[in-house]
């Protein structure tokens, strides 16, 4: 399997991953690896981080996404409620 963003420039370069938002193909130039806290509902609906965080490997394009999305609601920016 081939990285898509350096298909889209003409190289064939052989992916590491795949992005957890978007299942592209991702090679170590183009990879975003970062934390993500999993969340569980507690009683009274009260969101609860979990530990230790998660591995999560984004492509550049959805990575970008997250970073605007952190900074318009930081509270949510490293958490996936799983319940």
């Amino acid at each position: 399997m081939h990285c898509l963003d350096c298909t889209g420039i003409g190289a064939q370069v052989a992916a590491v991953g795949v992005c957890a938002q978007c299942g592209a193909a991702v090679c170590a130039v183009h990879a975003e690896v970062s934390e993500q806290y999993l969340t569980c509902t507690k009683p009274i609906s009260r969101p609860v981080a979990t530990k230790p965080p998660v591995r999560r490997l984004l492509c550049s394009t959805c990575a970008g996404g997250h970073r605007a999305h952190a900074a318009c609601c930081p509270e949510s920016a490293h958490t996936v409620r799983t319940s």
